[in-house]
């Protein structure tokens, strides 16, 4: 089964903080685009339509002399009769040019052939102009009617004779000129692009017939004049702005190179929308061709997947075919100012999540981190390791009284923990069990303890004295037998009885019930010498081991129970104890201890004996030491080399006294003993001399028992 998914609070809270502040900017955002957006393409339609109605107003201001100036020709003067700079028909002529700075030649051509035209001197820079005197302001070109030269008067700013060249002609019939010939009616007539003859550059010519007559009036522009006009018109950074007639003819663009292609030789020429290689004018022509982009709107075309804005507005009422001003713009001109604003606004939004993080992120830390605290708090409870108090400190409410409540459960806890061994607590706990009557059937190690002569010693001392002598020793003993894995069952009076491998399975009991003896009598006998120099009696403790099988498990009543074991083998690991007083003996275990404990304890046998109450002899053994000690901690416990020398000797005893061979044990007694106290030995002693005769019919090695 999959374990479920657990994420840690501080990470709830940073995640759920940066789903709604991601959120809410999102939301934010996304309105302030589209209304920007919205707004933007407002602003820019209206830009687009002021700048179309901005460049049909310059466009028809170009255009418009020739409509006024056409229709008072015929009160001009006879343009044969004379070329004085002060006729009316020539003043105008420059006045038009010194107005209007995108016209660069003014022409008037007669339906007899005569031709008259006034340029400004900067602009002559064709083939056929002849030079050019220094401080000329205009020029006037005259060719009469029938004749084969041209008259050429270079005027002044004050419009002064300069100076007069008489040439032949150039150029040849006027009325075959592309101005002259395109005026087919009164109507305005507008050319395609081409080689102005005089200016020497491409440019268009504007010019309409004079009502009533054959004669023309035109006006030429050149294309770098219409290109630095519409240039000046800019809808936006990169709007583009241009000219074309409704058969698709471009007249004028802001890259003059567009309008009027090279044709080679310096000669330039025409183009069509259709033909040139500019996508957006392509793009523009077949919307318009296509009745997609109609005049007086604005609409967006794609062009390289980038949206252009496109608006048309129809030059009307000036010329006979119908001239269209175009103004395109990016999408990205006009909301390139909200784009950026959302970029910082952005950059914003995510300093402020990083700082709203980090501040967050440290909030939740003050709450995560005590809560994790107390989580390993819980799980230490849950372990039963009630000794260290809860240390945290927390200035929210709610976590500082959890604090104290599990303060308070820790204590309670450990208060409990006196009255029950932690060891059956914690296997309740783990297995999910509940408290109940009954028990099992299982092997065990038990361990009595006694102090030697306790009562005794208790009558001459004060019973508040003795609570606290007795309050030390059980504390230190306690905790030795804790930490030797055992589970403290009961104390009786100054008796400790302990239990291995219940409620917690310990497959070495026997092994670790033996050091523990062991260590508990090296550890009383370091108390005795601390207690004498405090002034106590020492409490020299017997320690009886004995390994089998009892019934382990809750006895008493429902509501006050206690953990035991209950068996024939507790009573006898009971009895072992107190036989210690009668062999003078520290440590006595059952051959069923010794078997179960291994080769890593030194013994040496003490007697067969027949327990009271018991139904078998057993072999009793009294437990001397470690075989090896490879620890320092062990170095205590490590069996006298002496007394190991000596226990040869020892084995031989006991194996020939049980076999009555008496003489043959008393000499080995002898080899077994130094000059020491030694009790047991004393007893081994006496009852070979007391069986020196000869052992009685009745004898027997096992010694039985008769009181507990």
């Amino acid at each position: 089964m999959r374990p479920p998914f657990r994420i840690s609070f501080t990470m709830t809270v940073l995640g759920a903080f940066a789903l709604l502040f991601v959120a809410a900017v999102g939301v934010v955002v996304s309105g302030y685009r589209a209304t920007g957006a919205r707004a933007a393409l407002d602003t820019a339609a209206r830009s687009l339509a002021q700048a179309a109605e901005t460049a049909v107003a310059g466009t028809g201001a170009l255009i418009r002399p020739v409509v006024a100036l056409s229709t008072v020709m015929p009160e001009f003067a006879p343009l044969i009769e004379g070329s004085d700079p002060a006729a009316r028909d020539i003043a105008a002529l420059v006045a038009l040019l010194g107005s209007e700075p995108a016209v660069q030649v003014v022409s008037v051509g007669l339906g007899d052939g005569s031709l008259r035209q006034v340029a400004r001197a900067a602009a002559l820079r064709g083939p056929s102009t002849p030079p050019v005197p220094e401080g000329t302001a205009f020029a006037l070109r005259d060719i009469r009617a029938g004749e084969s030269v041209e008259v050429w008067t270079f005027l002044d700013a004050t419009l002064q004779v300069r100076h007069r060249a008489v040439r032949p002609a150039q150029g040849g019939d006027p009325r075959q000129a592309q101005w002259y010939l395109q005026a087919r009616d009164e109507a305005v007539h507008i050319s395609t692009l081409y080689d102005l003859p005089l200016v020497g550059s491409p440019g268009l010519s504007v010019s309409r017939r004079v009502p009533g007559t054959r004669a023309v009036f035109a006006l030429d522009i050149t294309l770098e004049r219409l290109a630095d006009f519409l240039a000046r018109l800019r809808a936006s950074p990169d709007s583009v702005l241009f000219l074309f007639t409704e058969d698709g003819i471009l007249l004028a663009h802001q890259q003059a190179a567009l309008a009027a292609p090279a044709l080679g030789e310096g000669r330039t020429g025409w183009t069509t929308m259709a033909a040139t290689a500019d996508p957006l004018l392509q793009r523009v022509w077949r919307h318009y061709a296509q009745g997609m982009l109609l005049p007086g709107t604005t609409t967006t075309v794609e062009i390289d997947g980038a949206p252009m804005l496109v608006r048309l507005t129809p030059l009307e009422g000036l010329a006979a075919q119908q001239v269209v001003v175009a103004v395109a713009a990016p999408v990205a001109d006009f909301t390139a100012p909200v784009d950026a604003a959302i970029r910082d606004g952005t950059v914003l939004a995510g300093l402020a999540l990083v700082a709203g993080l980090l501040s967050i992120g440290l909030l939740a830390w003050r709450i995560s981190r005590p809560l994790g605290v107390l989580t390993h708090e819980a799980e230490a409870i849950r372990r039963l390791e009630l000794d260290a108090p809860v240390a945290v400190r927390s200035h929210i409410t709610e976590i500082a009284r959890l604090a104290g409540a599990m303060d308070g459960m820790k204590s309670a806890l450990r208060l409990f923990g006196a009255y029950v061994p932690r060891s059956l607590v914690g296997r309740l706990m783990e297995e999910g069990a509940t408290a109940r009557l009954g028990g099992e059937k299982r092997p065990i190690s038990v361990m009595f303890s006694d102090v030697e002569g306790f009562t005794t010693l208790a009558e001459g001392i004060a019973p508040e004295e003795l609570m606290h002598i007795t309050s030390d020793y059980f504390e230190a003993l306690t905790g030795e037998l804790l930490r030797a894995q055992a589970t403290i069952d009961k104390y009786i009076g100054d008796a400790v009885m302990a239990l291995w491998n219940a409620p917690q399975d310990d497959p070495a009991h026997a092994e670790h019930a033996c050091r523990a003896a062991l260590r508990s009598r090296h550890l009383t006998d370091t108390l005795c010498e601390s207690f004498a120099a405090r002034g106590w009696p020492r409490l020299r403790t017997r320690f009886g081991l004995h390994t089998g099988e009892a019934v382990v498990g809750n006895v008493g009543s429902s509501d006050r129970m206690s953990y035991t074991a209950i068996g024939s083998m507790v009573n006898l690991a009971s009895r072992l104890e107190g036989m210690n007083k009668f062999y003078g003996t520290r440590i006595l275990i059952s051959e069923a201890t010794r078997a179960a404990a291994g080769p890593g304890f030194v013994t040496r046998p003490v007697d067969l004996v027949l327990a009271k109450g018991a139904a078998q002899p057993i072999a009793l053994h009294e437990l001397l030491g470690l075989a090896v000690g490879n620890r320092l901690a062990d170095a205590p416990l490590r069996i006298d080399p002496g007394l190991a020398a000596r226990l040869p000797a020892w084995h031989r005893m006991i194996a020939a006294y049980r076999a009555a061979r008496f003489e043959e044990a008393a000499a080995a007694l002898a080899e077994a003993v130094d000059d020491g106290p030694d009790p047991l030995a004393t007893l081994y002693a006496e009852r070979l001399a007391a069986l020196r005769a000869g052992p009685p019919a009745d004898w027997s090695p096992v010694l039985r028992f008769t009181t507990k």
